[in-house]
């Protein structure tokens, strides 16, 4: 059970970076069956969760089911990330890492390589110091997958990797069609994406899906 929380923050709304849909296509299909998160959150990297209560407001045009940030939230976003430009992100997946929650308690997730994630956490922590429920360090990551047992975890870190590496091989011409055999060649094995934009999301009900409320492009 989620812990409560102030009222000015909130488990309904976070700040992220989101995969381009080239790179979630490959992680989708393993989360698809093993992220019991999957029909609620797209694949994410969370930056400030839980977020800010109400960080919206309707849009004041169309059917009024379109909602836009609100102009202070995005200034302090903006703010925030003004000196911070795009940057490439390279999740690695040999191996994938695992976090431990319990006995029968576990996360299988792909962690970025480059330190740019948390010097853009670090500069949206020290605008919002009021998001503060979560004191664990941070560690970015994006979750594929849980388990409860170790067997259980092997088996989906080999899925995620070859995965990976399958999307390696056939973006890179290596590899035909997923699962045929590739020339041997040492390839890194990991999603690689240029990091332009952070995303605040939202969702209404505790078992709605989170939609993009709006994307905030960093400094040029």
């Amino acid at each position: 059970m989620a812990k409560s929380l102030p009222a000015h923050l909130t488990y309904k709304t976070a700040l992220v970076l989101l995969p381009p849909s080239s790179i979630a296509a490959p992680i989708d299909r393993v989360r698809g069956t093993y992220d019991k998160h999957f029909k609620r959150w797209p694949a994410h990297i969370n930056l400030l969760y839980p977020f800010l209560s109400e960080p919206s407001e309707p849009s004041g045009h169309g059917n009024g089911s379109q909602s836009s940030l609100k102009p202070d939230i995005r200034a302090r976003i903006v703010s925030a990330i003004k000196d911070i430009r795009p940057f490439q992100i390279s999740l690695e997946a040999d191996p994938p890492g695992v976090f431990h929650h319990g006995p029968n308690s576990k996360t299988v997730w792909l962690g970025p390589t480059t330190q740019s994630v948390q010097q853009l956490h670090a500069a949206l922590q020290k605008e919002f110091p009021e998001v503060n429920a979560d004191r664990r360090p941070f560690t970015p990551h994006l979750s594929v997958g849980q388990a409860k047992s170790q067997v259980r975890v092997d088996k989906l870190k080999m899925l995620t990797t070859k995965t990976v590496m399958d999307h390696t091989l056939l973006t890179s011409g290596l590899l035909e069609k997923p699962g045929s055999t590739p020339l041997e060649e040492a390839i890194p094995i990991a999603l690689n994406w240029d990091v332009e934009y952070v995303y605040v999301i939202e969702r209404h009900g505790s078992k709605d899906r989170f939609k993009v409320v709006e994307a905030i492009k960093l400094a040029e």
